[in-house]
C-alpha cells in the first residue's frame, strides 16, 4: 500500500465527489478497476505464473507463500483482479490542528484450504491537513501537513473546484485514503 503522504494532494480532488459539504458529513469518491487474464503457464516449484491479459500482453509473476492453494492453478484458468481506491475528505471544526498520517492495520482474507485460490487485502490511512491558500483563478489549493511540508495541487473537475472554492486559509480537512485488492482464480470452464 502506498503511503498516504503521497496522496494527501488528493485533498481537493476528494471534493470532486459531491457538490455540497457540511462539516459533519464527509465527501467520498471511489474508483474500481477490474482486470482479467488467462493463466498461460504455471511452475509449481518456483510458484511462477505467466498470465495473458485481454489485450494479448503477457506478464510473469511469482506468488508468495501467503497465496494459499497455489497448487490448484493450471494453464487455462481465468484470473480476475479487482483494485479499489477510495478517498474521503471532511471539513473539520475551526481550530482543528493538522495531524500526522495514521495508517490503519491491514486486513487480509485468504482462500480456505482446499478452495480455489483467491484472497483480498485492504488498508487505509488518514491525515489532517491545514489549508494555506486557495487560488480560484488557477484552481489550486496549497495546504500544510503536520510535518510542515507544504504542497500545492491543481483541481481539474468542476465538482472539485466547487468544493475547493469553499475552502479558506486555516481550514482543517481530514483526508482518508484506502486501497483494496481482491484476486480470484476460476476454472477455465467457469470463465466461458
Amino acid at each position: 500500500m502506498k503511503k498516504l503522504s503521497t496522496y494527501v494532494g488528493l485533498v481537493v480532488l476528494a471534493g470532486a465527489m459531491g457538490a455540497g459539504m457540511a462539516e459533519d458529513k464527509p465527501v467520498t469518491r471511489e474508483h474500481t478497476e477490474k482486470l482479467s487474464a488467462t493463466v498461460v503457464s504455471v511452475d509449481h516449484d518456483t510458484r511462477g505464473l505467466v498470465l495473458k491479459g485481454d489485450s494479448g500482453q503477457t506478464a510473469e509473476f511469482v506468488a508468495g507463500p501467503e497465496v494459499r492453494n497455489f497448487e490448484q492453478i493450471k494453464a487455462g484458468d481465468h484470473v480476475v483482479l479487482r483494485y479499489k481506491i477510495g478517498v474521503a475528505a471532511q471539513l473539520l471544526p475551526s481550530g482543528t490542528k493538522a495531524a500526522d498520517v495514521a495508517v490503519g492495520k491491514p486486513s487480509m482474507q485468504r482462500a480456505e484450504p482446499g478452495a480455489k485460490p483467491g484472497g483480498a487485502v485492504a488498508q487505509s490511512a488518514s491525515a489532517i491537513v491545514t489549508i494555506e491558500s486557495v487560488d480560484k483563478s488557477f484552481n489550486t489549493v496549497t495546504f500544510k501537513r503536520a510535518d510542515g511540508i507544504t504542497s500545492t495541487v491543481a483541481v481539474e473537475s468542476p465538482e472539485g473546484q466547487k468544493f475547493m472554492h469553499k475552502l479558506k486559509p486555516g481550514d482543517a480537512v481530514q483526508i482518508t485514503y484506502s486501497e483494496a485488492v481482491a484476486l480470484n482464480v476460476e476454472d477455465a470452464s467457469a470463465s466461458k
